[in-house]
Order: structure tokens, then C-alpha cells, then sequence
């Protein structure tokens, strides 16, 4: 059965109100090569969800198909209730920050932020409003007459996340946007970054590898492997009760047995009897996993 884009609920409730992105089935194949297989989520209004995976799990192509940079094998974009998946990117309402920030060296800091509310046919007066209102949001206004390469790196990330703001999009997409920075300046842009998509309360798709920053910043996450869902869940349901083996091992610490269960007990194969009363011990197909309970956890 296909999700019908246009319901909307009028009964008031979170539960209840039309996701800002619905994925119905999504599916991209290269030939024989499957790139995602059959993904489908709903993020709520305000909500922060990350694809979290390794290399080549399908959660950068996931988010180019959201964007529209993609076209899908199979499967159906929800985007505010209206069904984006034949629109273009400039369409479907969307802000995104790229890996690599993607300013233009040749405009200043103001114009770059402007550039996407001018193709839209915004206003001059509103546009230079709205430019210099999220370059004080970012704390950039004092910079907005420098072009990209007299910024730092931390700096250009900033410019590139006002420009997607300054769009004031349903959906804002982030593809690793701290992955080029040192692991200090990473740090801190990330609590920048969190404090003022708080602030303005827009709804975020965020695509990572680290499942630091993935626990430390979600309200979900979305963990994948070879283009599938493994998992969803808020961080502390990903860390403390992982669903398979593949999310024990990839988020956190764990200590993984090989062995089997019986007679509630779990025997190694080293001969080791352990106990299977109760968490934090979890089986994965003849294999037991204990995580760890400490050190991480998501945003209150």
C-alpha cells in the first residue's frame, strides 16, 4: 500500500501530525549493484535523525535522492506533505550543507548567503534581512564582505549553514559537514551547529560516519550497512539494545562470544557458561553481546 502524501491529521498531536520527510520504499540500484534497498522513515517536525553507517552503506546516496540530486530505482519522497519524488532540487524545499561547503570563491560571504533567496525571487529588502540575521546567528556578520578564501574552514562550514537556513526550509540536509575539519574545531562547530538549528527548530537529516557525533546529536538514528536498515531508535536505544551483531559491533563498545544458548545459559566455545537472564546480555544469531553502558548518550 502507497502512503498518500497529502493526509494531513488535524488531530493536534505529534503522533498524530504529518511527518515534515516520508521515505516510502526507497530503493536506488546501479545494475546489479544495490546502493539502498527498500528504506522507509518518518521524521517528525523539529526532529534531528542521522543515517549512521560505514563507507558505501547507502546513507550519502539515501540523502541525494531526499535533495533530488538522485533519482530513485524505486520507493517515494515525502517532503511537507507533498510528494517531491519526480521535482528537482530547487523544488522541494530543502536546505542543505555540503562535505566540501560548495561557496563561490568569487562572491563575498553576504552574497553567498544570498545567492539562493535571489534564484528564489526573494526581495531585496527581505533578502539583505535575512542574510544578515543568519550571518549574526552564525557570528559572521563582521566577516560578510570576504570572499571564502580568507575564511577558515570552521568559518566556510558557518557560511554554508546560513545559507541553507536563510532558504528557511521544511528540511535541512547536512552530508558530514565536520569530516574536513581537525578534531577540535570539529568539536566545537558541532555544539555551534546544534545550538542554533535548537534555536530555529527546523527539521534535520544528517548523514555521518562518526557514531560519536551521531549519539551526541540525535533525536534518531538510522543505523545502515550494504544499503538496509539495521536499526532505528533514539541513541540510547541503538547503544544499550542493539537489534543485530552489525550494530553491537559498529556503535560503541561491546564484548561479543560466539557460542550457544541453552537451558538459560550461554556456553563459548571456549567452554565459558554465562548466565541469560536478563540485559545487558542480547543474542545475535549464535552469538552473545554484552554492551557497554557508559561514556555516550543523546541529546535530553
Amino acid at each position: 500500500m502507497k502512503v498518500n502524501f497529502e493526509d494531513v491529521s488535524d488531530a493536534g498531536s505529534a503522533k498524530q501530525a504529518a511527518p515534515i520527510l516520508r521515505l516510502d520504499g526507497l530503493s536506488k540500484h546501479y545494475g546489479d549493484v544495490i546502493a539502498v534497498e527498500d528504506l522507509s522513515l518518518d521524521v517528525a517536525d523539529g526532529e534531528f535523525v542521522s543515517l549512521l553507517g560505514p563507507s558505501g552503506c547507502g546513507k550519502t546516496t539515501t540523502l541525494r535522492m531526499v535533495a533530488g540530486f538522485i533519482k530513485p530505482t524505486a520507493g517515494r519522497i515525502g517532503i511537507a506533505g507533498k510528494d517531491v519524488t519526480a521535482l528537482p532540487p530547487y523544488k522541494r524545499d530543502t536546505g542543505m550543507v555540503f562535505q566540501n561547503y560548495a561557496l563561490f570563491p568569487h562572491m563575498t560571504v553576504a552574497e553567498n548567503v544570498a545567492f539562493g533567496l535571489e534564484n528564489l525571487g526573494v526581495e531585496r529588502s527581505e533578502r539583505m534581512t535575512r542574510v544578515h540575521e543568519m550571518l549574526r546567528m552564525v557570528e559572521l556578520d563582521h566577516l560578510s564582505d570576504r570572499r571564502p578564501a580568507a575564511l577558515s574552514g570552521g568559518q566556510q562550514q558557518r557560511v554554508a549553514l546560513a545559507r541553507a537556513l536563510a532558504l528557511q526550509p521544511a528540511l535541512l540536509l547536512l552530508d558530514e559537514p565536520f569530516s574536513n575539519l581537525d578534531a577540535q574545531l570539529r568539536v566545537r562547530l558541532r555544539e555551534d551547529m546544534t545550538r542554533i538549528i535548537e534555536r530555529i527548530g527546523v527539521t534535520t537529516l544528517f548523514v555521518t560516519h562518526d557514531q560519536e557525533e551521531a549519539l551526541a546529536l540525535s533525536d534518531r538514528i538510522v543505523v545502515m550497512s550494504t544499503g538496509r536498515v539495521e536499526q532505528i531508535g533514539s541513541p540510547g536505544e541503538i547503544y544499550e539494545r542493539p537489534s543485530s551483531r552489525f550494530v553491537a559491533d559498529f556503535i560503541g563498545q561491546c564484548t561479543i562470544l560466539d557460542g550457544t544458548c541453552a537451558d538459560a545459559a550461554f556456553r563459548s566455545v571456549n567452554g565459558l557458561r554465562l548466565p541469560f537472564e536478563a540485559p545487558p546480555w542480547r543474542l545475535f544469531a549464535g552469538a552473545a553481546s554484552r554492551t557497554c553502558t557508559g561514556g555516550r548518550g543523546g541529546r535530553s
